[in-house]
């Protein structure tokens, strides 16, 4: 099983991507912040990351540079930062 690991902490964000790596055949892999990001890139080795870059504890710049630092595993950084108007 090859997997997808999915950091964000907006959860409507996550419902979406997961529906998305599933359907390409993936196992998404959801982390709420950080910390657990890292730990379940650690446990699994996903075979890419999609990375917000504003998350709680460890914030996604910080999470992909310890990534890299470790792996060449592809890190797509996603926000959903922006106005509404």
């Amino acid at each position: 099983m090859q997997y997808v690991l999915i950091a964000d902490d907006n959860v409507d964000i996550t419902d979406v991507l997961e529906a998305y790596v599933r359907k390409e055949g993936y196992e998404p892999l959801v982390a709420a912040d950080g910390e657990e990001a890292l730990r379940l890139f650690r446990q699994y080795e996903p075979a890419a990351v999609l990375l917000d870059v504003m998350m709680p504890k460890e914030d996604g710049y910080e999470v992909c540079r310890k990534i890299r630092a470790v792996s060449d595993t592809p890190v797509i950084l996603i926000t959903a930062s922006g106005e509404d108007f």
